[in-house]
């Protein structure tokens, strides 16, 4: 998938600026780095809106001197982000990193080659969801991973001791980048599906992982509830803290019981289970 990367130059960082970075994120920009007082955002050249952001920016021209679009073509992104990547810690058992690293000695020791920008545990919310598989029981469980990407946290569940897992991501860059981080792994309980909401195989799971921005977890929201059963437990994340009342209202109505949150860097994760 090719990205483009919008550079916001800032009069100054201000409180407010959290407020706009909530507010693009709603246009579907999916990642945010700040440097001084640059802000560098990322949305997919397919959903990026120049009329929709011009409007936008409009509400913030006094903290905002000017923005230029910076095209990141597939290839370019990878090259991009592999010469930064770094490994990540999860947690004292667990290490992400890429195969040009060395081993650690971690009990769970997670090879994702790069080819991405995201899954690859750098993100906020790709970490939150990480860490917080390691509190639940994964052993002979299936799950559904949505917005699988390169297939991280279907890599950690098997690892953990998952059965069967549904890997489904609408990128086929992505997906073909998750098949050799299969193989990498030695993965065997992980079927990749091409697709969204409406390739979700007609089975119920034990866990949903939901890692998508909050409009698209809204409008595929019925998809995750035909495929619940009693006592799934799904965990919810890709969104903002602000978001959280959209996400739980909506899981209350449909029947699901909250059970706890998690945050990091103003980034959320909401698991809750079905009644």
């Amino acid at each position: 998938m090719d990205y483009i990367e919008i550079q916001f130059v800032l009069k100054e960082r201000v409180p407010i600026i959290d407020v706009f970075i909530q507010e693009i994120a709603d246009l579907g920009f999916d990642a945010f780095q700040e440097n001084l007082n640059i802000l560098s955002s990322y949305i997919p050249s397919i959903n990026y809106n120049e009329k929709k952001l011009q409007e936008l920016l409009d509400n913030y021209s006094a903290f905002i001197i000017s923005f230029k679009a910076i095209d990141h073509p597939y290839k370019n992104w990878n090259k991009k982000w592999e010469s930064s990547f770094e490994p990540i810690p999860i947690n004292e058992n667990c290490q992400v990193r890429a195969s040009f690293h060395q081993p650690s000695n971690k009990k769970y020791d997670i090879i994702i080659n790069p080819e991405m920008s995201f899954g690859t545990g750098h993100h906020e919310t790709t970490r939150l969801m990480a860490k917080d598989l390691f509190k639940h029981d994964l052993k002979n469980k299936t799950i559904l991973d949505f917005g699988s990407g390169t297939a991280i946290l279907s890599i950690l569940a098997e690892k953990l001791g998952a059965k069967e897992i549904d890997a489904v991501e609408i990128d086929k860059n992505a997906n073909q980048n998750a098949i050799q981080n299969l193989a990498t792994n030695n993965c065997k309980a992980i079927k990749i599906i091409d697709g969204g909401g409406d390739s979700i195989p007609n089975k119920k799971y034990d866990f949903l992982f939901v890692n998508i921005n909050r409009n698209t977890i809204i409008e595929e929201f019925t998809n995750f509830l035909k495929v619940m059963k009693k006592n799934s437990m799904v965990l919810f994340s890709g969104f903002f803290e602000s978001d959280i009342h959209y996400i739980k209202d909506l899981s209350i109505k449909s029947g699901l019981k909250i059970l706890y949150s998690d945050l990091e860097n103003q980034w959320a994760l909401l698991v809750m289970t079905k009644k």
